[in-house]
C-alpha cells in the first residue's frame, strides 16, 4: 500500500513537471518564446520620402532574414528627435540606429566632410564607380573606424539642388541670399565662397522658414525637396548638381560588435539590400519628379555654371586635411 502510494506521488510530480514544461513552450507547440531584439531606428527626413522607403525596406528585410528574432522599429520624419540628437542617442543606447548622410559624422570625423565637398564629381556614373569601388568602402571603414560607428548599406541621395523664392541664373545672383544649408562646415563654406548666405536650420523648420522670410531657399536632393513640399514655398528649382552625397545606416560600434555574428551579417546583407533598392529607386525617378515640380509651377532654371567653379577656385585651401581624397576621386576615370 505505502508502495502504491510512493508511486501515485512519483506520478504527480512527474505530471506537474510536465504541465510547466509545456507552460515554457509557445501556443504553438515550438520551443519556449525567446522575445526579439528590438531595435529603435531614428530618420530625420520625410514620411513616405525615398530614404524613409529604404529604411522601411531594410526593417522588412532585417525581419525576415533573421526568422522574427530581431525587429527594426523605423521613426521617421524627426519623432525621435533632430540628427545630432539622434546620432549623440548612438552611444548610451536612446536609438540602436540611425539612417543619414555620411556628412552629419563630420563632428566626429574630419573625412566625413567629403560627403558634401562642392563639385567633386563630374556626374553621376563618376559618383558610384567611387562610392562602390575601393575608396568608397576605405572611406566609410575609416569614418566609422575614428567616430566609433559602423557604417551599412551606403545609398545614392541624388545630387542637391536649389530650391529659392529668387531666380538663379549666375552666380552673381547668389550675392546675400539667405540660403537655409545644415550646420556643417563644409555646406557653411561652400556657401559663403558663392556669395549667398547660409543659414543653419533644422530640416523641420525649413518650410516655415521659406514661408515667412528667414530664409529665401534651400538646398537638397531633388527627391527630398519634393517630399517635403517646397514647391509650395519656392517659385525656382536651380539645377546646380553642385553635391553628390550618401546616406548610410549608422550604428555605434560598441552595440553593433555585441550582437552575435550571425546577426551582425544580416544587418550587413539587409543593409546592402535596402542601399541598393534605394539607389535604383532615386536614379529612376529624379527626372520623375523634376517634372512634378514643373507641373506645381515651378520653375526649372539651368544657371551659367562657369561662374561657380571660379568662386571655388582655392576652395581646398579651407580642407587641406581632405586634398589628398579629392585629387584620389577627381582622378578616377
Amino acid at each position: 500500500m505505502k508502495r502504491n502510494r510512493i508511486l501515485a506521488l512519483a506520478l504527480v510530480l512527474m505530471l506537474a513537471f510536465t504541465v510547466l514544461a509545456a507552460c515554457s513552450k509557445t501556443e504553438s507547440g515550438g520551443e519556449a518564446a525567446v522575445k526579439p531584439i528590438v531595435m529603435k531606428l531614428a530618420n530625420g527626413s520625410a514620411l513616405g520620402d525615398s530614404r524613409d522607403l529604404s529604411l522601411i525596406k531594410f526593417a522588412e528585410l532585417v525581419n525576415e532574414k533573421s526568422e522574427g528574432r530581431v525587429e527594426v522599429e523605423v521613426y521617421s520624419g524627426g519623432t525621435l528627435g533632430a540628427w545630432r540628437d539622434t546620432i549623440e542617442g548612438l552611444e548610451p543606447g536612446i536609438v540602436q540606429i540611425v539612417g543619414e548622410s555620411i556628412g552629419t559624422l563630420e563632428p566626429y570625423s574630419e573625412l566625413a566632410a567629403i560627403d558634401a565637398y562642392p563639385f567633386l564629381y563630374r556626374d553621376e556614373a563618376h559618383y558610384e564607380k567611387v562610392m562602390n569601388g575601393e575608396i568608397g568602402q576605405d572611406l566609410l571603414g575609416t569614418i566609422g573606424d575614428q567616430g566609433g560607428f559602423v557604417l551599412l548599406g551606403p545609398s545614392y541621395r541624388g545630387a542637391r539642388v536649389m530650391t529659392t523664392t529668387e531666380k538663379i541664373e549666375k552666380v552673381e545672383d547668389l550675392e546675400g541670399l539667405k540660403l537655409r544649408a545644415p550646420g556643417l562646415k563644409m555646406y557653411m563654406k561652400t556657401w559663403e565662397y558663392l556669395g549667398a548666405s547660409p543659414t543653419p536650420m533644422d530640416p523641420s523648420e525649413i518650410y516655415t522658414g521659406i514661408q515667412q522670410g528667414t530664409v529665401q531657399g534651400q538646398e537638397n536632393p531633388v527627391l527630398y525637396s519634393y517630399s517635403n513640399a517646397f514647391y509650395e514655398v519656392c517659385d525656382y528649382l536651380i539645377r546646380t548638381n553642385h553635391v553628390y552625397s550618401t546616406d548610410v545606416i549608422i550604428f555605434n560600434k560598441d552595440y553593433f560588435n555585441s550582437l552575435d555574428a550571425d546577426i551582425q551579417t544580416i544587418l550587413r546583407d539587409a543593409a546592402t539590400e535596402a542601399g541598393q533598392y534605394r539607389t535604383q529607386m532615386v536614379k529612376d525617378s529624379e527626372d520623375e519628379f523634376i517634372a512634378k515640380f514643373e507641373a506645381e509651377g515651378v520653375e526649372v532654371v539651368y544657371p551659367d555654371m562657369s561662374g561657380f567653379y571660379e568662386k571655388m577656385g582655392d576652395f581646398g585651401t579651407e580642407f587641406p586635411y581632405l586634398q589628398e581624397l579629392v585629387e584620389k576621386i577627381q582622378a578616377v576615370e
